[in-house]
């Protein structure tokens, strides 16, 4: 089964954007990014998520612990993410999008089971089973620290 919230239902058509190659590989290469979720009263809220990508217009990750971030996105179910380059030359991009929450289902038992078999020690305090959370990617910014780039819509 799987969750969207009720008071914001996503659309029957999501305007899917193609993540640019490079994006791709940093969000490969780093694994784990900052996501950012806002809450109640439009308090915002950022964790780290370990990152994969599925396809070039969805990125996935497991939902470990049911907390803020898993909260606020029953309430709204729209997330951004931050990837950059840690050393020269330095690109970075912001990626905006919805969520699609499964829980309970296949979708989040195939993931359940890879990060099981990848981190066996790392998630002892996670609860039993995960939640897979499908981000459909909505809009890349290119965040790179330049005059001429910081802030252009990429995609």
């Amino acid at each position: 089964m799987f969750i969207m919230a009720a008071d914001n239902p996503l659309p029957d058509v999501i305007p899917m954007v193609t993540m640019p190659e490079d994006l791709i590989h940093l969000l490969t290469e780093l694994h784990t990014v900052p996501v950012a979720t806002t809450g109640p009263e439009g308090k915002p809220n950022i964790a780290a998520k370990s990152v994969m990508v599925l396809d070039p217009e969805t990125i996935v990750w497991g939902e470990l612990y049911f907390m803020q971030t898993y909260e606020n996105l029953l309430q709204n179910p729209r997330a951004s993410i931050c990837v950059w380059k840690r050393s020269p030359p330095f690109t970075a991009y912001k990626v905006n999008g919805r969520v699609t929450i499964h829980e309970n289902d296949e979708i989040a038992a195939q993931l359940d089971e890879r990060v099981r078999t990848s981190h066996k020690m790392e998630f002892k305090a996670r609860r039993e089973k995960l939640a897979a959370v499908y981000f459909t990617v909505e809009e890349v910014y290119d965040q790179t620290p330049s005059l001429e780039s910081a802030g252009k819509r990429v995609a």
